[in-house]
């Protein structure tokens, strides 16, 4: 078992670690304001009277040309909550990715068969925007956890 002064020393070097690797993660200053831009809740989409919807997370400076499509789902479900997710974006945004948070048509009202049309729909969306948001259509990569990585790979 650790003491504590060697406990306290292996956190202190760890933070020191940390710090001198990403210092904007542990800046102040970055609590104040965001490093990136956001647009919420852009229809890419009409489906029988419903919009679907994505929010648009860009970096400020050093962007990349490159876009993130994140997947909002979970048992086939999508919220538009999505300001719990923006820490899962934070490393892609600090890199210089431009992220799109796509929300979809949600079961049970709709099968799976129509939430894949809506991802791909999403997708064309993003490549026609692609200038819009200053990215390279042919670079864009797709993401998402449970039923998103699922829908992400069909």
């Amino acid at each position: 078992m650790l003491d504590k002064t060697r406990a306290s020393a292996i956190a202190l070097a760890l933070l020191g670690s940390l710090a001198g690797a990403r210092p904007e993660l542990l800046s102040p200053a970055c609590a104040d304001e965001p490093t990136y831009t956001r647009q919420s809740d852009l229809v890419y989409k009409r489906k029988f009277g419903t919009a679907l919807t994505m929010d648009v997370f860009a970096p400020r400076v050093k962007a990349n040309g490159r876009g993130v499509i994140y997947i909002v789902s979970g048992g086939w479900f999508s919220s538009h909550d999505i300001n719990g997710l923006v820490p899962v974006f934070t490393p892609l945004i600090g890199r210089g990715y431009t992220v799109f948070a796509v929300v979809h048509g949600s079961q049970p009202k709709y099968t799976i068969p129509e939430i894949v049309d809506d991802i791909e729909r999403a997708v064309r969306f993003v490549r026609v925007h692609a200038d819009d948001y200053h990215i390279d259509p042919d670079y864009i990569g797709i993401y998402g956890f449970s039923a998103g990585g699922h829908l992400s790979l069909m």
